[in-house]
């Protein structure tokens, strides 16, 4: 599968934070902070984050753009050694990206209906 450009996550993250009232400059801030652990990868080691960043981690998580994995790996002597993960949502990042864009093409639904009051009450 492709990688997660920068344009990507920005227009993901957009959609979702800037509707919420985040500004251009901290969803780009965002966007550079997630690849600064990712790069090209498709996933991050947890033990590499900080409590701070694995919130961040956490909370992307719950808009569906991470996804957490947790694998046990047998090593010497019997014993299991748990790999905590991150990984992209490829999938929801490019719907969230292009939905954004198709929502500034939509027209509001309610418009028209706004529309007509104002006709209504001029004589």
């Amino acid at each position: 599968m492709s990688v997660i450009t920068r344009e990507m996550l920005i227009a993901a993250l957009e959609n979702i934070y800037g509707k919420r009232g985040m500004v251009i400059k901290d969803i780009q801030d965002l966007s550079d902070f997630l690849l600064s652990f990712f790069g090209y990868e498709d996933y991050v080691l947890d033990n590499v984050l900080s409590s701070s960043e694995r919130d961040v981690f956490y909370n992307l998580e719950e808009f569906g753009l991470l996804e957490a994995h947790r694998e046990e790996v047998s090593i010497i002597k019997g014993k299991s050694w748990r790999v905590n993960q991150w990984t992209y949502k490829k999938d929801n990042i490019k719907k969230a990206g292009v939905k954004g864009i198709e929502d500034e093409n939509e027209e509001n639904p309610y418009e028209e209906i706004f529309r007509e009051l104002e006709d209504q009450k001029q004589p």
